[in-house]
């Protein structure tokens, strides 16, 4: 494992998606945020991935499975209206998501 972490900005209209890799005592980011469905996140990032030789495939389809948990919880709270972050958090929770931003 490479200690990959995703990091999101939760925005009202758009999510900002990055990847960061944590260190012994600090934290690296590997990627530049991506906005969805402003871009195509999913597409960019696995990219971005896919060029690091280093990274495992196993890690990359684990955090790209993550980018579509987080992508699938916005869109649900867009969705239906209602304030569903706290479910989301619940559905995130343990999947190595910093959520760094809300509105």
């Amino acid at each position: 494992m490479q200690n990959l972490t995703l990091q999101v900005l939760w925005l009202e209209d758009s999510l900002g998606l990055a990847i960061n890799q944590k260190k012994a005592e600090s934290i690296v980011p590997l990627t530049s945020y991506y906005f969805w469905p402003v871009s195509k996140a999913w597409e960019q990032i696995r990219f971005e991935l896919e060029s690091k030789q280093w990274i495992p495939s196993e890690e990359r389809i684990r955090i790209l499975n993550v980018v579509v948990d987080v992508m699938n919880c916005w869109q649900k709270t867009r969705l239906t209206r209602t304030n569903e972050l706290e479910k989301a958090k619940k559905i995130l929770e343990g999947k190595t998501v910093q959520i760094v931003g809300l509105t």
